[in-house]
């Protein structure tokens, strides 16, 4: 995620740095902009499990569909540069799959789980803006993140499969219901409930009033927790298309 991050800003910088050196800096027309917003996009939480159980041969973690609605302020400095916040609330979901075998014993299990949660986000950035065209503005954002999970839940199918002493296939399926944040019975691990990380973005804004942008998160803090031994390491990454209105 270190290399993640610095690659990243690298890019956010090369990108501006052109425009910012020819930018015609101009007072801004107002120094408050209010916005409220749609998000729509996934949210994926990585993980290091096949490094850390050397009895998981096979895993899938595939990206959720996840949604948000939200309000945001930008602090006008000028017509190039602003400072911006938002408060979101965000609804995530997330699948992941997985085959636990043992060597030397005749049994295999299959493990799905499925994810939904929900989180209060609030992204905190520096915007640079230029104009494009009569009333089309181009906008990109640098900053960081905080992320507060409100509640959410983990089920958990399991596929037991095992060969017994007369060669017979038995076969058992297992149900469990946990909670996402901070409960120890979860699978292998639950998820800390504050999450902090890079947040960068890109949009269009059309006569001051119509935004439809992109924007991405990625986590630096490992939202793995797990009361074991074994201490597994996850973060979370959210990707976001947004269209909104400017009061």
């Amino acid at each position: 995620m270190k290399h993640l991050r610095s690659v990243s800003l690298l890019i956010l910088s090369l990108v501006i740095l052109p425009f910012a050196v020819n930018a015609q800096v101009k007072p801004a027309q107002r120094f408050l902009d209010t916005e409220v917003h749609l998000l729509l996009g996934g949210s994926y939480v990585t993980n290091n499990y096949k490094s850390v159980y050397s009895e998981i041969s096979d895993l899938n973690n595939s990206m959720g569909f996840a949604w948000g609605l939200g309000m945001g302020a930008r602090f006008n400095i000028s017509s190039f540069i602003s400072l911006g916040t938002e408060l979101n609330y965000l609804h995530n979901t997330g699948k992941m799959d997985m085959a636990v075998t043992a060597d030397g014993k005749p049994y295999v299990s299959n493990v799905f789980i499925k994810n939904s949660y929900s989180s209060f986000n609030v992204p905190v950035y520096i915007r640079f803006n230029f104009d494009l065209a009569n009333g089309v503005r181009w906008n990109v954002d640098g900053g960081f993140y905080l992320d507060f999970g409100t509640g959410g839940s983990q089920k958990t199918t399991t596929y037991n499969a095992s060969v017994n002493d007369l060669g017979q296939l038995i076969t058992d399926i297992s149900y469990q219901k946990t909670g996402y944040y901070d409960d120890d019975k979860a699978f292998l691990n639950s998820y800390h409930k504050f999450d902090s990380g890079l947040h960068i973005a890109t949009g269009l804004t059309f006569v001051n009033k119509i935004t439809l942008g992109l924007r991405s998160q990625f986590g630096l803090r490992n939202a793995a927790n797990s009361e074991g031994i074994v201490k597994p390491s996850s973060h979370n990454i959210h990707l976001f298309g947004t269209v909104g209105y400017i009061f």
